[in-house]
């Protein structure tokens, strides 16, 4: 009778921790690309919008710019939080922090909330400054048919 010998796989835990690890390096590419965002954001309502809108407009204008500003705050904390986790996930990779594993898991599931949440947010803000600035753009192609 043969008996079979299993194929020598190449250990789960580090495959496992290589996964997580480009899975970080996805979540900071993602939160610098909003920053971007953010920066762009931040000069559309600031220099071209607030000075268009009406009163009421105006507020809303700058609630959004005001939630830009904090976004902006909580993602550069956040891209620091996650760089320092993607600095332990190297090290794990190394195995020099083996008895840690569990910890570092737990800890990308809340960074993994974290971004998800932040991210969410973000787009909800865009959304309405888009709205927003659609909003006035139509009010204003409208005022200038009118005075033709």
């Amino acid at each position: 009778m043969k008996t079979l010998i299993p194929k020598q796989k190449t250990p789960f835990l580090k495959d496992g921790i290589e996964v997580l690890h480009a899975k970080t390096n996805k979540w900071i590419s993602e939160i610098e690309f909003i920053k971007i965002e953010q920066d762009f954001l931040k000069e559309m309502l600031s220099e071209h919008i607030i000075s268009l809108c009406e009163m009421e407009n105006f507020k809303t204008a700058k609630l959004f710019l005001n939630g830009v500003e904090h976004e902006e705050k909580l993602g550069a904390k956040l891209l620091a939080d996650i760089q320092d986790h993607k600095m332990n996930l190297a090290l794990l990779m190394e195995n020099i922090y083996l008895k840690k594993e569990d910890d570092f898991r737990k800890k990308h599931e809340e960074i993994k909330i974290e971004v998800f949440n932040y991210i969410q947010n973000f787009k909800y803000i865009k959304e309405q400054v888009f709205k927003l600035v659609l909003h006035i753009m139509k009010k204003e192609k409208a005022q200038k048919l009118l005075s033709k």
